[in-house]
C-alpha cells in the first residue's frame, strides 16, 4: 500500500469513513434490474412514437416485466417463482407457433410452384 506518511496518521483516525451500503438481496437486485430494463424500453418506445400511456400497452408491459423478473429468479438457489411454469409453457407455445408458421410458409411456397397450370405440375413426373 502506498500513502504519504505526512498525511496518514498512525492510528488511521483521519480516514473518512464512507457509509457502506447494505448488500442488496438478490431479489432487490433483480427487481432493480427489471425496473431499469423497462424504463429503457418505455423510453425507446416513446421515442419511436408509441403511446406509452395507453392502458393496454401498460398492462402488457407489466406482464412482460413480471415474466422478466421471474426469469431472473431462475438463477438463484431456492427462488421458485409462480411464473416459472408460465415461462416454460410460453416457450412450448412459441416453438409450436414457429413450427406452424414454418409449415404455412412451406405450403405457401408449394402453392406458388403448383399454380394450377399443368406445365408446373411436378407431381405428374
Amino acid at each position: 500500500m502506498c500513502y504519504n506518511n505526512s498525511i496518514m496518521k498512525k492510528g488511521g483516525d483521519n480516514i473518512i469513513p464512507f457509509p457502506l451500503q447494505e448488500k442488496y438481496s438478490v431479489e432487490d437486485y433483480d427487481l432493480d434490474a427489471t425496473y431499469h430494463v423497462f424504463d429503457v424500453i418505455t423510453d425507446e418506445l416513446e421515442e419511436m412514437g408509441y403511446d406509452v400511456e395507453n392502458q393496454q400497452l401498460k398492462k402488457d408491459i407489466a406482464v412482460l416485466a413480471n415474466l422478466l423478473f421471474a426469469s431472473f429468479q431462475r438463477n438463484h438457489k431456492n427462488s421458485e417463482h409462480v411464473f416459472h411454469f408460465i415461462l416454460d409453457e410460453c416457450d412450448v407455445m412459441i416453438a409450436a407457433a414457429k413450427e406452424y408458421m414454418d409449415l404455412l410458409e412451406a405450403k405457401k411456397q408449394d402453392n406458388v410452384i403448383d399454380d394450377g397450370n399443368p406445365t408446373n405440375d411436378n407431381n405428374r413426373l
